[in-house]
């Protein structure tokens, strides 16, 4: 959360893996644990805001186990088949120890999320083949089932997981608590992905590419298992970076994707140039979204909760590269890339939260012994199209120029580069809001109102060196 500025990590990680060839085909086989420890909190400029408070310690444990097994079956000359299975196990423990001297802290430590659970079994299968010459086919069929659990929790002013209700009930801590552990909290989701693409070449540098897709996601365990409304703990629970506190629901569904697709390509002898348009439409089920969970306001920051609503997307990609010139000053060329997304919430007729305005890139390269030179040109249209519930802010458009340079031999390179030559000042589209100064623990600080976007990087410059061996 941006609103801490003191951060810890520790992280254990062990990964196996196997690949082995066959006359058959190809198997590959992978064994992985993770292990993270991360502790967060205020840090001393920030003491003068509480008094003299020694913080706010949280504490997160999490611990991922998986495995996959896949194999690769080549069934003939134009047939290749592959299937595997892969399973995955977390758990996850988010505790807050009490704070000495504070009243809303204390006196016991509040269990956010209490041996949480996400548990994925997946099975899939996917059968490619070279119908013709021309024509290329893929048939993909994944089947994914998700558990969620969560142990019972209770709050600063509790002493035990099932305590009574407290007399003095200081931001309903006791009455939220004994609402979720009265609850039943195990779920079970049974995931279906199905995709089906075609690869068509109707002559010597064109080709289409159709594609369709059903995609399932489960809830995360914040999205399901976020139990206080209280502005304090929501907004201690905001992982999406747009300053709201967020309150969980058990009974989420999963998301389910549904997406149409067309690639266009045209491209010269041995893609000397290359030109690729691919629009897409996707219908998002019961597409995960917030809404206010009590009083709400605009032009400040609320305390939602995670809901299902509908939702759709489309937009285009369009990329190529050409040549320019050869010349004894050396090879020429310009590659460019446009992107646009738009994304609305069915339901409320809002824009979709975090969704990147028009945007491209367009670029100078050059190419001359050793040297591999390029003038990049960054521009990104204004943001109007925001989440309306979550207060998204606009922000302005803007273009960046960025300038890089690199010289290689065999065994090494050096690179250097100014990225934003002229030092503009811009605000990130995707960067949420700005929370790094003022009241850590408050819904909407007085010394850093709603409002501020995060701003870009300045002027840098850096130097770098590879050496390979």
């Amino acid at each position: 959360n941006q609103r801490m500025d003191m951060l810890q990590n520790t992280q254990r990680r062990l990964n196996l893996r196997y690949t082995g060839e066959f006359g058959w085909g190809a198997l590959e086989a992978r064994l992985y644990q993770e292990n993270v420890e991360h502790f967060m909190d205020f840090g001393p400029d920030k003491q003068l805001l509480y008094g003299g408070l020694p913080g706010m310690p949280m504490h997160t444990d999490g611990k991922t186990t998986g495995g996959r097994l896949g194999a690769t079956i080549d069934l003939d000359g134009r047939d290749q088949a592959r299937a595997g299975v892969e399973w995955q196990r977390y758990r996850l423990d988010d505790w807050w120890p009490a704070v000495p001297g504070s009243m809303g802290m204390g006196p016991n430590t509040f269990w956010n999320i209490h041996n949480g659970e996400r548990e994925r079994k997946a099975v899939y299968a996917e059968w490619e083949k070279q119908w013709q010459p021309q024509w290329t086919g893929l048939l993909g069929v994944r089947y994914e089932q998700v558990t969620t659990d969560a142990g019972p929790v209770h709050g600063y002013n509790q002493a035990d997981f099932g305590a009574p209700l407290p007399a003095m009930d200081m931001m309903n801590q006791g009455r939220d608590a004994a609402a979720f552990n009265g609850a039943p909290r195990a779920r079970t989701d049974h995931n279906w992905d199905l995709a089906a693409l075609g690869h068509y070449r109707p002559g010597t540098g064109r080709e289409v590419e159709l594609g369709l897709a059903r995609k399932v996601r489960s809830p995360n365990l914040y999205e399901r298992y976020s139990w206080s409304s209280a502005g304090m703990m929501a907004v201690m629970n905001n992982y999406v970076g747009d300053g709201n506190g967020y309150l969980g629901d058990v009974p989420l569904k999963p998301e389910t994707a549904y997406t149409a697709s067309v690639a266009l390509g045209w491209n010269g002898a041995e893609r000397s140039w290359e030109f690729r348009v691919a629009p897409y439409y996707t219908q998002v089920r019961d597409y995960i979204d917030a809404v206010p969970a009590g009083r709400y306001s605009t032009n400040r920051y609320n305390v939602l909760q995670y809901a299902n609503q509908s939702a759709r997307l489309y937009g285009v990609d369009v990329s190529g590269h050409m040549p320019l010139a050869a010349t004894g000053a050396g090879k020429f060329g310009l590659k460019g890339l446009l992107s646009y997304t738009n994304g609305r919430n069915r339901d409320t007729d809002s824009g979709l939260y975090n969704i990147m305005p028009l945007n491209g890139k367009l670029t100078l390269t050059h190419q001359l012994q050793g040297w591999d030179n390029s003038a990049e040109l960054v521009m990104v249209r204004a943001k109007h199209q925001v989440s309306a519930v979550r207060n998204e802010l606009a922000t302005p458009g803007y273009a960046l120029l960025h300038l890089r340079a690199s010289y290689g031999w065999q065994r090494a390179s050096i690179d250097v580069g100014v990225e934003n030559v002229f030092d503009r000042r811009y605000f990130l589209p995707l960067g949420g809001a700005y929370l790094g100064q003022g009241n850590t623990m408050s819904i909407n600080p007085a010394l850093m109102p709603w409002g501020t976007a995060v701003p870009g990087a300045g002027r840098s410059v850096y130097a770098g060196f590879k050496l390979k061996f």
